[in-house]
């Protein structure tokens, strides 16, 4: 565990790294303090991988994450262009592991910004795992009867909507954005997200999800025009009301 005094240190330092970078994203003409915590977090990763139970493994980045923040923090607040950083991509990767995904999402906003890549060791872009880790949270969720943030659901596409990524995984998303959508009666918008779904990925689940939300827009809408035309023939009747009283007022008879 870091005192505050050292976690405020290599932040500080973080920063002052950070700003050392050309314009341009260069190499940083001193890159210690970045070395330094790529072979912490690269310690970190040999200890995690002798623990085989995934429960565990997750606690115990849980544990590790606030240790990386502070260096994290410093090169994500500095703004300063960065060519690559193992150590961002990676403890954004924990966050989701770990369920922090409003952290999780700050720094995959800094990672996808500055065209930050993923350690060599994935295959995929950084869009494609954030939009992936995420659907699949979501996956779990509602396997587990759990609600998942539409927040969180739309601050991922927002940050990925523009990358390129596998059409299955972005089809990933829009499922569990039809059925956040779903779960707060919003039939239009999930009627939309399960048909896009469909179109990226056939196969991706949602098809009786889809039938469900058309079903429910289609009452919705029914439900609204007969609200309507109930408040039509109320106030037509109102109007003819009113009309009677004055043809009687005007009546000298």
């Amino acid at each position: 565990m870091l005192s505050p005094a050292r976690r405020h240190r290599l932040q500080a330092l973080a920063e002052k790294e950070a700003a050392k970078a050309d314009e341009f994203g260069g190499v940083r003409p001193d890159a210690s303090v970045y070395q330094l915590q790529l072979t912490e977090l690269k310690n970190d990763i040999h200890v995690l991988r002798s623990i085989q139970s995934q429960e565990k493994r997750a606690e115990a980045k849980k544990e590790l994450i606030p240790k990386h923040m502070p260096y994290v923090l410093g090169i994500v607040q500095s703004g300063a262009k960065v060519e690559q950083d193992e150590v961002i991509t990676t403890i954004m990767l924990w966050c989701f592991d770990c369920g922090l995904f409003d952290q999780g999402l700050s720094l995959a906003e800094y990672a996808l910004e500055q065209n930050l890549k993923m350690p060599d060791s994935f295959s995929r872009n950084t869009a494609t795992v954030v939009v992936e880790e995420i659907g699949n949270a979501a996956r779990v969720a509602h396997k587990a009867g759990e609600d998942f943030s539409l927040e969180t659901l739309e601050k991922a596409f927002e940050l990925t909507s523009d990358h390129d990524m596998p059409d299955e995984v972005r089809a990933k998303l829009y499922v569990a954005l039809g059925r956040a959508y779903l779960k707060i009666s919003s039939f239009e918008a999930a009627t939309i997200a399960f048909e896009t779904a469909l179109k990226l990925h056939e196969n991706c689940g949602c098809k009786q999800e889809l039938q469900k939300a058309e079903k429910l827009l289609k009452e919705q809408a029914e439900k609204l025009l007969k609200e309507q035309q109930e408040q039509s023939n109320e106030s037509s009747k109102s109007d003819s009301d009113v009309e009677g009283q004055d043809n009687l007022q005007s009546d000298p008879t």
